[in-house]
């Protein structure tokens, strides 16, 4: 019976085991958005970047994903697509989606957006990273992060895939979810950069 009950001294060497490990672990709160949990705080390049927004995305009745999206504090919302500075879009897929179809929307919502000139200018950088797609499972997801200085890069799983110089290449791309006029959702955009 002796056995089964710790000593004083076992459980306050378990205690103190217990505090330098919880001490020692990385503190890393987040947000749930639409059952999907998003860190508060990412860092990009050693910068800091907090989470801005984010919110669901349906087409027609069927959840597609949720995303969220970081960009600095002081950036003010009208300013968040047009700003040269860290941002990235987290988006976690609740359905499979293959790489096709990524690449066929995504071009297809650039040309919506986008002038011919500016899409000319575009052309060889935007093969490029359309060329990196993967497939995608419920419960993966992308990130479209901007470096500047440095370009785009598409993550999955937190893999770089492909990264392509440019902010006008960020300010396209960034587009499909932030554009002013035309993006892929009114409601998405407006909860991603805090304008609702």
């Amino acid at each position: 019976m002796s056995r089964l009950i710790p000593s004083s001294r076992s459980a306050a060497t378990f205690a103190f085991v217990l505090a330098l490990f919880a001490a020692l672990m990385p503190a890393q709160a987040d947000t749930e958005i639409n059952g999907v949990r998003f860190a508060d705080t990412i860092t990009i390049d050693e910068t800091p970047v907090p989470l801005r927004g984010g919110r669901l995305y349906r087409y027609t009745v069927f959840r597609v994903y949720v995303g969220a999206l970081y960009v600095p504090e002081d950036v003010a919302p009208q300013d968040v697509l047009t700003a040269d500075v860290p941002k990235r879009l987290e988006l976690e897929y609740l359905r499979s989606i293959s790489a096709e179809d990524f690449r066929k929307s995504g071009n297809t919502l650039l040309e919506d957006q986008q002038s011919g000139d500016t899409l000319a200018a575009l052309a060889d950088r935007l093969e490029t990273f359309n060329a990196a797609y993967r497939d995608m499972e419920a419960g993966d997801r992308y990130a479209l992060e901007y470096r500047p200085g440095r370009g785009t890069r598409l993550l999955q799983n937190g893999t770089e895939l492909v990264e392509v110089p440019g902010a006008d290449f960020a300010e396209a791309y960034f587009g499909i979810w932030l554009h002013p006029d035309n993006p892929l959702s009114t409601r998405v955009r407006d909860a991603l950069i805090g304008a609702s």
